[in-house]
């Protein structure tokens, strides 16, 4: 056996002994790698890449915060601390355990072994109040179709369907949408989508709003299956088609403000953060600024993006909101939607920037739209969910499962559920003291969140497979 294979051995068979830790924290509860020297910290480093502060195991760290394999489960948590996260956060690390995995046993129920770990700095990382959910899709009529499955069975209510063929009419369909609280689906105008039906038996929806872009046999089709079908109006022009819609609509919300954006240039870039905006505030969405002339909202129009911005001289009552991009656009629009006053339960989307067929897709929901760098949150939305907690119920990202991938997914969660990543500190082999979970703290969700450390109980470092045991 070669020395690198004996380093292993005898590493694995000291984790597997007790708790997998390490043999040293067991007389003097303080990190292997810090009382064992330079030359075991060396070699145990090129085996144990996972290491990171305060630990000083050999299991991997989980891709995200779902331990959701199958035969799988929560163990228990641990802490370190201090040193391993900023501003004098207390470190948990958990274990997520699965039904014979050929690794180490950890905090582990019986018949279970540590498959990878999670971290946070502050909420227990067991612990999601903050759903995030997928909507997979590569095109706005898949993602909405993924959307509206999200929604129960038998649910009923209303199915607003729009025209998948123009983007601008895909907007209006989806700020109508919103505002209703309806089921939003897009069909193309060569047939109506066989998914769309299936839709609407799977929720047993009652009444349907069609854009008038799309063919009339469509609704002979959806009354078939019982539904009550209505046009929103006979608009020749997409901007007379929105002043249409933008009528039929007040009459039944009320509204005296509506949302406007040019349909060219950096303004019509924003028709899905403007449509989510809209549907957030039950209000119509109109396609130029002479619709919204016409249309002559009693409250105010907003005004998205320079090219409607720069006519506002011609509308009563204009909220500009400007911005040189679609991305700046859309943060605007999503600090409006979170800051109102009694904000509360919102939900917020992710579209990935560059893809404005997915955007559209997640328009038809209210709420907040934003766009994130492709394959990650980036530091910018990571800020914004974390400063809106307060008013977010729930997530939502769409597109290809690559789109935001596990480092995007892992940030958001942490982001949604005040899980403080961004706060953890150290590197690989650091090994800073770890602390025994006190008993009432290691069901899932009791894990502490701030305070000092009760003493240490002994019994926590026996062996797992009997905790009471003595040492």
């Amino acid at each position: 056996m070669g020395f690198d294979e004996l380093v292993e051995s005898l590493g694995r068979r000291f984790a597997a002994r007790t708790t997998r830790r390490s043999f040293i924290v067991r007389a003097g509860q303080v990190g292997v790698l810090v009382a064992s020297g330079p030359a075991l910290a060396t070699l145990l480093t090129g085996r144990a890449e996972a290491r990171v502060c305060g630990q000083s195991g050999v299991s991997p760290k989980c891709p995200t915060f779902d331990c959701a394999y199958e035969d799988s489960m929560w163990g228990w948590c641990w802490y370190a601390s201090p040193g391993c996260c900023t501003h004098g956060g207390l470190k948990k690390i958990c274990d997520c355990c699965t039904t014979g995995w050929p690794n180490v046993h950890g905090y582990c129920p019986g018949g279970a072994n540590v498959r990878c770990i999670v971290e946070s700095c502050n909420a227990d990382p067991r612990v999601m109040y903050v759903p995030l959910l997928r909507a997979p899709g590569a095109t706005a009529a898949s993602v909405t179709f993924a959307q509206s499955r999200l929604a129960p069975p038998d649910s009923g209510g209303t199915l607003v369907l729009g025209d998948a063929d123009d983007v601008m009419l895909a907007a209006l369909a989806g700020a109508t949408a919103g505002a209703l609280g309806a089921a939003f689906l897009l069909t193309s105008r060569s047939s109506l989508d066989q998914a769309v039906l299936a839709e609407v038996q799977r929720r047993k929806l009652t009444a349907a709003v069609v854009l008038d872009s799309l063919p009339a046999t469509y609704d002979d089709q959806l009354t078939q299956l019982g539904l009550t079908v209505e046009r929103t109006g006979h608009g020749a022009t997409a901007g007379d088609a929105s002043l249409d819609a933008a009528r039929w609509l007040q009459a039944r919300t009320g509204s005296v403000d509506a949302a406007c954006i040019e349909p060219t240039g950096v303004s019509g870039s924003a028709a899905a953060a403007t449509a989510a905006f809209a549907g957030a505030r039950k209000i119509p969405m109109l396609l130029g600024v002479q619709a919204a002339i016409d249309f002559a909202a009693a409250g105010g129009t907003y005004l998205v993006g320079p090219e409607a911005v720069a006519r506002a001289g011609e509308v009563a009552n204009p909220q500009p909101i400007d911005g040189p991009s679609r991305e700046a656009l859309a943060m605007t629009l999503a600090t409006l939607t979170a800051t109102r006053a009694g904000a509360a339960d919102l939900t917020v989307h992710f579209a990935p920037d560059g893809s404005h067929d997915i955007s559209l897709g997640l328009a038809g929901a209210g709420g907040m739209l934003q766009y994130h760098p492709l394959g990650q949150l980036g530091p910018v939305l990571y800020g914004f969910v974390n400063a809106h907690l307060h008013t977010i119920g729930r997530a939502v990202v769409g597109g290809t499962a690559d789109s935001l991938g596990n480092k995007g997914i892992h940030d958001l969660q942490s982001a949604l559920n005040q899980f403080d990543t961004h706060r953890l500190q150290g590197h690989s082999g650091q090994g800073l003291p770890v602390r025994s979970q006190p008993r009432g703290e290691r069901p899932i969700g009791k894990a502490r969140l701030d305070g000092p450390l009760p003493p240490a109980e002994n019994a926590y470092w026996a062996s797992r497979a009997n905790p009471h045991a003595r040492r």
